[in-house]
This record gives structure tokens, sequence and C-alpha cells, in this order.
């Protein structure tokens, strides 16, 4: 996938990032394209070879008919009650696993699974940090593609898991 500089991307497990430039560095006798990417909520800097984006898993952000959709999926209760009843490590792996895929459709899974969880009894503290994780990636990934404060969509979400 081929990214512009000035594009909005999402980098797995480490949220949304703008790429800044294309550099080339020389290294084992090769030339190398890296993305010069910035993280907007660290603000560091993370160069990706070019060549290895897919691998990586790093993606332009959801349209907004996507991000709709996936904020209407949120909304539906949860369905999954064999993942809710399962025991919290082996949700705890497949859940990771997801997280890992960068997908915005399996980040908002996770949340709405851990979100329904968290309603019914407390979380292990790992899966505390992971919900905060996905909550904050789902908050600043919608944030971005309605060019809307994080803190107004961040209301949002949180009226729709109260609500779910």
């Amino acid at each position: 996938m081929q990214f512009e500089v000035g594009d909005k991307v999402v980098y797995p497990t480490h949220g949304i990032g703008v790429i800044e430039g294309v550099l080339v560095r020389r290294m084992g006798g090769q030339e190398i394209h890296f993305y010069q990417l910035r993280l907007a909520e660290t603000k560091s800097v993370v160069m990706v070879p070019t060549q290895n984006t897919e691998v990586v898993g790093i993606r332009r952000i959801v349209s907004p008919p996507e991000a709709q959709e996936l904020l209407f999926h949120l909304q539906k209760p949860c369905h999954e009650l064999d993942v809710v009843q399962r025991e919290w490590k082996s949700r705890f792996k497949e859940n990771t696993e997801k997280m890992k895929t960068g997908l915005l459709g399996d980040v908002v899974d996770v949340l709405k699974v851990l979100s329904t969880i968290n309603n019914q009894k407390s979380l292990s503290f790992r899966e505390k940090k992971m919900y905060d994780r996905a909550r904050r990636l789902v908050v600043s990934e919608i944030a971005a593609v309605e060019d809307t404060p994080e803190e107004q969509v961040e209301a949002r979400i949180d009226g729709i898991l109260l609500q779910a």
C-alpha cells in the first residue's frame, strides 16, 4: 500500500499517525525507502520500510461510513456470550490477537466484549489495560475520521458503552 506525505494512517496497537516524509537510507549496500510516521498520541517518530507496511499492518484510517457502521455495531448488545463466559486467560489471548490486527472492527469487538464483562464484574488488571487501550484506539480513530475533538467522541462512546 502506498502512502503520501500528510496521509493519516493507523499503526496497529499504537494508533493514529501522520506520514511526515519518505526517506531513503543506505543499509548493507542497499537503498531502502522508509515512511517517517509521527504518532499522534506520543508524538514519537517511527520509521517503517515502505515495502513492510502490509506486514506491519499500517493502514489508512476508516472512511466516515465505515466509522458510523462500527459505532452502530458497538451499540448492539454483545452476542458473544461464549467469549464473555470464558476464563479470562483464554479471552485475553483471543482479544490480544484481535488487537494486533490493527483493524478498527476487531478493536471495536474487543472493546464491546470487555465493556460487557466490565458491566457484569470487575475486569482483571490485564483486561482493564486492554479495555483502556481499545477504548483509546477507537476514540482516536473516530475523532480523526470525523475531525472532531477526542473529548466529544470519548463522551459519545462512553454513552454507547453504558447503554449496550
